[in-house]
C-alpha cells in the first residue's frame, strides 16, 4: 500500500466529511479509497478512525456487522517477551482473594458509590482485561502496554459519575472499547511514522536528484518547495528531523 497516497485520501475523507456536517455517506468512503485495494481489516480501521473523529457514517449497517465480526478475528501471536510478561503478569494476581458477594451485589454497591465495591471490582476485572488483550493482541502496540491500556479503561469506568447501567455487560464494554481505541490510535500512528519516513527519504532522494556534478546545490527552503511541490513548513519539520536545518 503506498503510505504517502493513503494518508492524502485520508485526509480527503476528513476534510469531506468536515464540509458535510462531520457526516459521510458509505459510498463516498468506498469511492475515495477505490483503487487502494485495502483488505477488509484496513477499511475497518478507517472506519473507526473516522468514528473517534466524531463523524457518523451513513448507510454502514453491514460494514457494522462485519465490524463485530472483527473484533472476534484470531489476535496476533504473542512474541516470546509478550508470554513472559504475561505469565508474570498473571502470576501477580494470584494474591487478590475475591468477596463471596456477587457481581450483581458489587454493581450495586457501586452504583451507591461505595468504594469498596470499586476496589474489588478492580481486582476481579484484571484477569478480564489481560484475557480482552491477548485477543486484541496486535503488531502495532505491545501486550503490556496494551494491558495497561486496558486497566485504564476499567478504573475510569469504575469512577464514571452518573452512569446509569452498572453491570457485567457495560464494564465488558468499556474496557473492550478503551483495548480498541488503544490499538486503533497506535495503527494511525504507525501509518503517521511511515509516512514521515518516506517523506524523509523522498526529499533526501529529491535533493540528491537535484546535484549537479556531485556538488550540493544550494536551493533555499522556497525553492525546494516549488520544486518537490511540498509545503515550506512541512520541509521545515522535515529538516529539523534529521538535522539538516542549517
Amino acid at each position: 500500500m503506498d503510505v504517502l497516497e493513503f494518508q492524502k485520501k485520508l485526509n480527503e475523507i476528513c476534510q469531506l466529511a468536515s464540509e458535510n456536517g462531520k457526516t459521510l455517506l458509505a459510498s463516498q468512503i468506498k469511492e475515495t479509497f477505490s483503487g487502494m485495494d485495502l483488505k477488509k481489516e484496513q477499511l475497518l480501521k478507517v472506519l473507526s478512525y473516522l468514528k473517534q473523529k466524531g463523524i457518523s457514517i451513513e448507510g454502514m449497517e453491514m460494514t457494522e456487522q462485519e465490524e463485530e465480526k472483527e473484533e472476534e478475528r484470531p489476535a496476533v501471536p504473542l512474541t516470546e517477551e509478550e508470554q513472559v510478561y504475561l505469565e508474570e503478569y498473571k502470576r501477580s494476581l494470584a494474591g487478590f482473594s475475591p468477596s463471596e458477594k456477587t457481581l450483581e451485589e458489587l454493581f450495586a454497591e457501586l452504583f451507591q458509590g461505595k468504594e469498596e465495591a470499586k476496589s474489588e471490582l478492580t481486582g476481579r476485572y484484571l484477569e478480564t482485561v489481560a484475557q480482552l488483550a491477548v485477543k486484541m493482541n496486535s503488531e502495532e502496540i505491545f501486550l503490556a502496554d496494551l494491558i495497561q491500556e486496558g486497566n485504564l479503561s476499567l478504573l475510569a469506568a469504575l469512577n464514571q459519575e452518573q452512569q446509569a447501567v452498572h453491570d457485567h455487560e457495560w464494564l465488558f464494554r468499556e474496557i473492550r472499547q478503551g483495548l480498541k481505541k488503544a490499538v486503533d490510535a497506535q495503527v494511525q500512528r504507525k501509518i503517521q511514522d511511515d509516512s514521515l519516513v518516506e517523506k524523509v527519504q523522498n526529499l533526501e532522494a529529491a535533493v540528491k536528484d537535484l546535484t549537479e556534478d556531485g556538488e550540493e546545490n544550494k536551493f533555499t527552503i522556497n525553492e525546494l518547495a516549488i520544486i518537490l511541490d511540498m509545503d515550506v513548513e512541512e520541509i521545515r519539520d522535515i529538516l529539523r528531523l534529521t538535522g539538516d536545518d542549517k
